[in-house]
This record gives structure tokens, sequence and C-alpha cells, in this order.
């Protein structure tokens, strides 16, 4: 007869179960509705009268588009954000940009602990996975330091920018102008306060070096990702960096450097609009362009004034985007690090993928090439669909698309005039470029099936 201890081990966890199975199969699920539920709540606080300068509520899908581009922090519009909404309106924005931004999940594992409740398993892999760790070990103390950095952050912004902005605009706007573009600039929401291109506030912030610099350096911080800023925080200490922030920092200055350069040369001597402006602002105005192609998206610049070639490379950044776990979206600059490296080893000859004294993982390169893919053919089935539903010409069709994608939202004015059906896509395409890359590479990080099964290789011919 089997005794006490016995009948106890029949009720233990089974041998070949992985606990991190009830925590990672349903984490795409919990991201996808979790983003889906802030949203909805973000349309229904953007139909209240309160939400509009002139008490008329907006169209629900007019709501909607707007509250799926601020938690997408992506910046796409389809009413004046400033001419449109109240200060309510507004700020429900600026809130659905700092929740998108940051993500719920952090901030509702942050909610739980300060209620004393206890965070599960799920909620802790669902976190590390959001901010791109691989160690559950400590993981809620980095997320409160998290938060505690991008506040700081998004405050020093905002106080360089009130002193900026004070003799213009007296201390009550530019202390609000200020809050909300450092908060917009650091999400990289593309969101802001500006009359158009042709805003007196806009055009002298264009001009002024310290406000121009102030907000691409938020952004660049927000589109480098928490690990590799916490590595260089930890740098002065550690005195190394990891792979993953060696792959960033340069990858970032070669294309704001490659971007500017194209930018300057294209509109000094191929278009116009840069050459009626003084040099020094031509050059800043270029160089923020470039930054904030980065998936940021505000427009210092009408885009649609610029040549066809400075079009067409922000479009390239726009689909490379930021670092993974930042503000930024895109298909990631370590996306586009793996797959150049390689494709060098491959040249090379080498038998596996090496760099910096490193190998990198089959499992890397896989999620690398799958994210290329699956984002490529996103893009073109979108675009695809706009131009048969709605017509148009490509261009500025597919930069809208990518700029959706990207969660950018730069814009060749194209937007507002997209029927029902293009505006729907839109929505579908920036709720992906937020959730779809994350969600994709979680899924493929799910523990590999086993089997017993395995078929004889065979060659097919390639190129």
């Amino acid at each position: 007869m089997p005794g006490r201890n016995d009948k106890l081990k029949s009720y233990g966890r089974p041998k070949d179960v992985d606990i991190h199975d009830f925590s990672e199969d349903r984490s795409p699920q919990v991201l996808i509705f979790g983003f889906a539920v802030i949203i909805a709540l973000g349309t229904l606080l953007l139909m209240l009268p309160i939400a509009t300068e002139n008490r008329v509520p907006l169209d629900w899908r007019e709501a909607l588009f707007t509250a799926t581009s601020a938690v997408t922090v992506t910046g796409l519009i389809v009413v004046s954000t400033v001419e449109r909404l109240s200060t309510f309106g507004e700020m429900v924005v600026l809130g659905l940009i700092q929740v998108g931004g940051l993500g719920f999940v952090i901030l509702s594992v942050l909610f739980l602990r300060l209620i004393g409740r206890r965070v599960a398993l799920r909620e802790r892999v669902i976190l590390r996975q959001t901010m791109g760790v691989h160690k559950s070990h400590g993981i809620l103390d980095m997320a409160v330091a998290v938060l505690v950095v991008v506040l700081g952050i998004e405050a020093v912004g905002a106080i360089i920018l009130f002193f900026t902005w004070w003799d213009d605009m007296g201390a009550a706007q530019a202390a609000y102008y200020a809050m909300f573009h450092s908060v917009s600039a650091f999400c990289n929401a593309g969101f802001d306060l500006f009359h158009g291109t042709n805003d007196p506030n806009l055009l002298a912030t264009r001009a002024d070096p310290v406000a121009s610099l102030t907000m691409a350096t938020l952004i660049t911080i927000g589109t480098m990702g928490i690990t590799a800023v916490f590595d260089l925080l930890a740098f002065p200490k550690t005195k190394r960096l990891s792979l993953h922030t060696k792959f960033i920092l340069p990858l970032m200055i070669a294309m704001t450097v490659i971007g500017t350069t194209i930018l300057l040369v294209d509109e000094l001597f191929f278009s116009d609009f840069l050459a009626t402006l003084p040099p020094g602002e031509s050059v800043l105005a270029a160089f923020f362009t470039v930054v904030s192609a980065r998936t940021a998206g505000i427009t210092l610049l009408p885009i649609d004034q610029l040549g066809q070639a400075s079009q067409l490379i922000l479009m390239v950044f726009m689909f490379i985007g930021g670092a993974p776990a930042s503000m930024g979206g895109g298909i990631g600059l370590t996306t586009v690090a793996v797959v150049m490296v390689t494709l060098w080893n491959n040249v090379q000859g080498h038998p596996d993928v090496r760099i910096m004294g490193r190998t990198l993982p089959l499992e890397t390169i896989q999620k690398a090439a799958a994210i290329v893919t699956v984002s490529v053919g996103l893009v073109l089935t979108v675009t695809l669909s706009i131009l048969m539903f709605d017509g148009g010409q490509i261009v500025p069709v597919m930069f809208e698309v990518i700029s959706a994608f990207s969660n950018t939202g730069y814009s060749l004015g194209i937007t507002s005039h997209l029927n029902q059906i293009s505006r729907g896509l839109i929505i579908f395409t920036m709720f992906w470029g937020r959730l779809g890359p994350l969600t994709l590479v979680v899924a493929l990080a799910q523990r590999t099936r086993r089997t017993q099964v395995y078929y004889p290789e065979e060659k097919i011919i390639i190129g």
C-alpha cells in the first residue's frame, strides 16, 4: 500500500512539464489584449464632449484612430491635436503616450507592487520579455529603476524646454508645452502642439539649437532601449558594454551621419527647401529630421516638400527603427545588425556567425530573418490594399504605411484624406508595428517541441 509521501508526490508537478509553459504560452495574447483594452478606454475618453474644444464629440472612428496612434506612440493624426482637442483631450493623449511608451505591463506590475499584491510568475515572465532582458532575477527592481530613470529624463528635458520657451510663450504655456513635448519626444510619439509647420513657435524651435538638440537627445535616448541605457550608466563602473549595446551605438551614429549628409546634399543641390534656410538652421533641421525618423516623427520640416531622395532615406530609416525594448518601432537596429553580420560571415565562408569575439546563436538569426520577412510582407500587403481600395500614388501611400508600421508619425499629408477602409488598415498596421515584432519574438521563444522524427536533408538551388 502506498505511503502518505507517495500520495503527496502524485500531486506534484509532472516531470516533463516546464514551469515556463504556464507563463509564456499566453504571453502574446496578454500583451495584445492589454494594449487593446487601453486603446478602447482611450477611445471612450476621447469621445467625451469635454475632450474637444467645441464640445462636439469626436466620431468613434476618429477617436479610435487617435487613441491607437497615441498608445502605439505613432503620431499619425486625422484630427488636429491642438486645434480640435481640448486640454482634457490633450492630456488623455499624453497619458496614452506615456502608457504606450513605458508599456502597460511595467505600469501594471508596479501598481500591483505598490498596493502590496504579489506579482505572479506569468507577469514576471512577460515583464522580462517586454523589457528585453534574459534573466528574471531582480526584474521587479529593474522595473522600478526603469520608471524612475524615464520620469527623471523626461523631467530634465521638460525643464530645459521650459526655460527655452519661457520668453516666447509665457510661464504657463511654456510649462505645458515643455511637459507635453518632453514626454512625446522621449516616448517617440510624434504628437505635438504646434499649428502646422508654419507655426511661429515651431519655426522658433527649429532655429533654436537648445530646443532642437534637447528633443533630439530625448528621442535618441528613447530609441536606445533599456539595455543600452543601463549599460551606458554602468560603464564607468564596469568598463564594459554588452554585445547588444556594441551593435546599437555604431549603427545609430552611422545612420545619423549618413542620413543627415544625404538630406543636406539632396536638399541643397537637387531640391530647394533647405536651401531657403540659414546654413546653421538647415544643418540642424536635417539632423533633427533624421534623428526623428528613428520612429519619433516630431515634424519640424514639411516632409512633403522634401526631395524624393530625402523621402526615400527617411522611409528606410523608419523601417529600421530603434533598438528592441525601446520606445521606437520598426524591425529594430539589432535585427539589421544580425542580418548584416550573417551576410558578412557567409561571404567570409565562416561555418558560424561570429562578431567581436562572440558567436551568434542560430535562434537569434532565425528570429531576425522572421521579423524582416514578416515585416516586409506586411508593408507590401497593406500598401497594395490601400492602393486598391483607395487609390493614390505609391510613394505617399508606402510612406504612410511604413510610418504606421514603424510607429513614426511622419506623413506626406494623406492621412486625413484616406477612406475608412484605409484608415482601418493603418490602425491595424500601427497596432502590429507596436506589438507584432514583440509577440513574434515571444512566440518564437517558446519551448522547442521535442520530436523523434527527423527527415533526410536535400539541397535546393539558391540564387
